[in-house]
């Protein structure tokens, strides 16, 4: 697994969806504070940094779902945060939309969210103290055209956080939403140079985010028991 276990004890931040371009970087900047566990489904990623340990897993899989929090357990944390920034895309209208493609984005950006929030909240409630932060897009909220099963479960995770920030909070356990805009990673540079400036006249401040906006967010959160049931825009004003 790579780190030394006695590095992961009392503190543990989960993050799903780690490998992608954006995980990546969330990963390596919260490893130089905290212990992460980082969770990728297909590819590790190639750059290892200190305190951080990867497992491999499909969400698709409860099993897989089941292992991730046996792994957690072996640690004997205190406090845990999870950040889930799966998602998974498949655009097309509506009318050309096929159930299969519908049922498997469902499940991995909804369902799989149910499931681990569901297998974690004892070992939050039995330490009187856990944080879940999910995350959801600007576009993903909006509606934008040929995106409706992503934009559907991004829209799904905005209620489904809050019922648990109002059945939970009692054990000290948050739960909060943050809503992304277009950040300066691989993603973005994929795009033509025609679509690349479409997307920054969009933004009122007429640039990238930083990753660093968003681990901010993630460290407030951490430290603020008040701060529940929240939807935290980072994305420029749009």
């Amino acid at each position: 697994m790579g780190c030394n276990v006695n590095k992961f004890k009392q503190k543990m931040i989960l993050v799903i969806g780690a490998s992608g371009g954006l995980g990546e970087v969330v990963v390596g900047l919260l490893s130089k504070a905290h212990n992460v566990l980082a969770v990728y489904n297909s590819t590790k990623p190639k750059k290892q940094c200190e305190n951080v340990r990867w497992i491999q897993a499909d969400l698709r899989n409860t099993s897989e779902i089941e292992n991730i929090v046996s792994e957690l357990k072996k640690g004997d944390i205190e406090r845990v945060t999870l950040i889930n920034l799966l998602a998974i895309k498949e655009d097309n209208l509506l009318i050309n939309h096929d159930l299969d493609t519908w049922n498997d984005v469902l499940n991995l950006n909804v369902t799989s969210s149910f499931y681990l929030t569901k297998l974690l909240l004892p070992l939050m409630i039995d330490k009187k103290w856990g944080r879940f932060i999910f995350i959801t897009s600007t576009g993903g909220v909006r509606g934008d055209v040929g995106t409706i099963s992503y934009s559907t479960s991004k829209t799904a995770m905005l209620g489904f956080s809050k019922v648990v920030s109002k059945e939970y909070s009692r054990f000290n356990i948050t739960s909060n939403v943050l809503s992304l805009g277009t950040f300066d990673t691989g993603l973005f540079h994929r795009l033509s140079k025609e679509k690349q400036k479409e997307i920054l006249h969009s933004i009122p401040s007429k640039m990238l985010g930083n990753v660093l906006n968003i681990t901010n967010a993630i460290e407030f959160i951490i430290k603020s028991e008040y701060v529940n049931g929240a939807v935290i825009n980072i994305d420029g004003g749009m």
